[in-house]
């Protein structure tokens, strides 16, 4: 239906078309269209169904391409980064958190909205691009918040100041670690293994998407060690003991990375059941690191939230403080132990799979 509905005699016109073709996401785009042009009467008729069906396939599509777990750590990444935990200081204008909470905002509505509309892509590309995304929205949201400033439209102190862009530069590489989560709608993925042969193949393209990630951990863990020395060195701030300590672990885990984070290969003559568990070992083992590594990657947002808003909010009996480290504490948790649960059911689908191969 889908393939030929541009065939039929009557047919909308043809920028009415191409508006509500951008509209529709990319997955859903040639068989809602081919429905509508089915139904075509008239371009009014043509625009009020279009436009009542749109919000249905982009929450639709939506609920696909994101999950509570993903778009927590995301936000908290942004809004963390971004210094909206950071506390305020006396002279200040406006609060971190109003500061901090416009861009981050704006920049998860981009991120959900890129998970939409996005062509299928693997993982590691979506997952580059999402940070992209995320620095361009961060930006703009500046240059225009600085425009209103310069016009007086709004008053000071709604820009990030200096240490803070340092600060938000390493939101980009953790955000680049979330979009490369595996399992989602959209990733490019080989057919299921049925033979020596294919499962070799299949253990290959594994064996690939783990260098990858590989590789991007370690890129994104150096750019953290290079950010964190000179935000440090530079800005010198009352927790640089702690924040040496989290440099140092950043390159432990980096050298962990090196020497241990890559696959077992399959020797060429293997058999199908040897094949098989060296490739069901491999996907537990992988996974004991990745579930590893999510906690590690927020170790310092932990301390930041327990700093900044547990240990503050005790220690200046601030109430707010005290009860949003109460409640964001547990809910970062929350969102990481959600994410591994995930990820632990797809590999241990995977596993089952290759266990139901016929030797």
């Amino acid at each position: 239906m889908a393939a030929d509905y541009r065939d039929v005699e009557a047919a909308p016109p043809k920028l009415l078309d191409r508006c509500l073709r951008l509209l529709i996401p990319p997955a859903a785009r040639e068989a809602v269209l081919g429905d509508l042009w089915e139904r075509y009467r008239s371009p009014l008729q043509y625009a009020s169904e279009g436009i009542r069906v749109v919000p249905y396939v982009v929450t639709s599509r939506a609920r696909r391409t994101s999950s509570i777990p993903i778009v927590g750590l995301q936000i908290f990444s942004l809004f963390a980064c971004l210094g909206g935990f950071e506390p305020d200081r006396a002279d200040a204008p406006v609060a971190n958190a109003l500061r901090a909470g416009l861009p981050a905002l704006l920049a998860l509505a981009g991120l959900i909205l890129r998970s939409i509309y996005r062509q299928p892509e693997t993982p590691a590309r979506r997952g580059i691009l999402d940070a992209v995304t995320a620095a361009i929205i961060v930006v703009l949201s500046q240059l225009a918040i600085s425009g209103l400033q310069s016009a007086g439209m709004i008053g000071p102190g709604w820009t990030l100041s200096p240490s803070i862009y340092v600060l938000g530069i390493l939101a980009l590489p953790v955000l680049c670690i979330i979009g490369t989560v595996e399992g989602k709608d959209g990733d490019i993925r080989p057919p299921p293994a049925t033979t020596l042969d294919s499962l070799i193949s299949d253990y290959q393209a594994f064996t690939r998407g783990v260098e990858i990630r590989n590789w991007v951990e370690m890129g994104a863990l150096t750019i953290i060690i290079i950010g964190s020395g000179y935000f440090l060195i530079r800005f010198k701030p009352p927790i640089l003991p702690v924040g040496v300590s989290f440099v140092t672990g950043y390159v432990v885990i980096l050298a962990y990375l090196a020497l241990r984070g890559w696959t077992k290969a399959i020797p060429s003559n293997a058999s199908l059941p040897a094949a098989r568990e060296t490739y069901q070992a491999e996907l537990v083992r992988q996974n004991k690191i990745r579930r590893l590594m999510w906690w590690f990657w927020f170790v310092p947002l932990f301390a930041g939230l327990l700093t900044n808003l547990l240990m503050l909010g005790i220690t200046k009996g601030d109430i707010v403080r005290l009860v949003a480290g109460m409640i964001t504490l547990p809910m970062l948790g929350f969102f990481i132990i959600a994410l591994n649960r995930i990820r632990t059911r797809n590999v241990a689908a995977k596993v089952a799979e290759l266990g139901a191969i016929p030797a």
